[in-house]
């Protein structure tokens, strides 16, 4: 959208390149958000790309910044690896420009507030993928950037407050939560409640054979499930063997493709083995089905069950294929229960579109009161 004099500016800052044709959530998310903004009227100056571009943006912002520039507040997102690292390192390669750049809107008057992916990297798991030295060095970069960010921003957004409060060197007074948000599309009714999709990864992370073993035992019933053919191939050993009823479908979609699935399923599914980092993590698939209207179905004990509780759009259940198999009976035996969840969702879906959360960020920024 062309700057025009009379639209109130803003700055979206991120350390990497952003990426429209983006498939997984670190990637959508800052595409999503900058777009929001423009949406919500504002002039948006955008801080992308690698160490050269960014290093030139940066140089000529802080000039019109000095020159008296008047700029709203400033929205970053942190990279999924600690800033300045995420590329090949170079000559122009900088570990604190970005931050220090974030230091000096707030010196020039200009609030700063900044989305912080997840605390993987503090997983053990973690150290066993990246491996030494290499976990030593990228761990202190991790926490040099946390450090940093409590004289950089006057604000903290996390996918939920329970991330926030096992974050290292960070002051839960300046944290809010900023889960992701919803694309609304409009998408026709299913009559039988027993059919489900599940959209994204298969693996450690996301294991859902208690959902395949459930839908295989209900007669007629129907299961979706989307992830890429590359991980399919890596995991299928661990699911072959209990596709013996017919009512699981394995498919290889993205974007627009997704949307004829999402046409015959009633319901979305979060739900899947639990795991520690489910507790605090707020997956962007659970505003995906959110904004296609459907039902939600989580493992009890996440935080993704808690909110689909607390919103009425969906069931908390054990992870256990008996338990979700008598939740679809009940839903085949009494359709009104899944139709008055499904309308609740479709009312709800509003209040958490990506516009909503550039609204959020946009409001709470401008009663931020940055140091001088």
């Amino acid at each position: 959208m062309p700057a025009r004099a009379d639209r109130p500016k803003m700055i979206f800052h991120v350390p990497f390149p952003l990426n429209p044709g983006a498939t997984s959530a670190s990637g959508i998310r800052p595409v999503m958000m900058r777009r929001a903004f423009e949406d919500l009227g504002y002039d948006v100056i955008e801080i992308s790309g690698r160490h050269p571009q960014r290093r030139a943006q940066i140089r000529e912002v802080k000039r019109r910044i000095a020159s008296g520039l008047r700029v709203e507040f400033v929205y970053s997102e942190a990279a999924t690896t600690p800033t300045g690292l995420g590329e090949p390192v170079t000559w122009q390669t900088s570990v604190t420009r970005d931050i220090a750049f974030l230091r000096f809107c707030r010196r020039h008057g200009v609030p700063v507030g900044l989305f912080y992916r997840d605390i993987y990297w503090r997983n053990d798991e973690y150290a066993q993928r990246v491996g030494q030295p290499y976990t030593s060095v990228l761990r202190w970069r991790y926490r040099a950037d946390l450090r940093g960010y409590r004289t950089a921003v006057d604000r903290m957004y996390v996918p939920s407050m329970r991330m926030a409060e096992v974050m290292p060197y960070t002051d839960l007074a300046k944290c809010t939560a900023l889960p992701p948000g919803a694309v609304i599309v409009e998408t026709p009714a299913v009559e039988d409640p027993a059919t489900m999709f599940y959209v994204g990864s298969l693996g450690h992370y996301y294991q859902l054979q208690e959902a395949v073993r459930a839908f295989e035992a209900v007669d007629g019933a129907s299961f979706i499930l989307c992830t890429n053919a590359a991980q399919w191939e890596s995991e299928k050993s661990g699911y072959e063997h209990l596709l013996t009823g017919g009512a699981t479908r394995v498919v290889h979609a993205t974007g627009s493709e997704l949307e004829p699935y999402y046409a015959v399923s009633a319901l979305g599914c979060l739900f899947m083995a639990p795991i520690g980092y489910r507790e605090f993590a707020a997956p962007l698939k659970l505003y995906e089905y959110l904004g296609h209207g459907r039902p939600i179905i989580a493992t009890e004990g996440s935080l993704a069950a808690e909110f689909v509780v607390q919103n009425g759009i969906g069931w908390s259940v054990p992870y256990t294929a008996e338990a979700l198999r008598d939740l679809l009976e009940e839903l085949r035996r009494d359709p009104s229960i899944y139709r008055e969840v499904a309308a609740r969702a479709v009312a709800v879906r509003a209040e958490h579109t990506w516009k909503a959360r550039a609204a959020q960020v946009a409001d709470e920024l401008a009663q931020a009161a940055p140091v001088a």
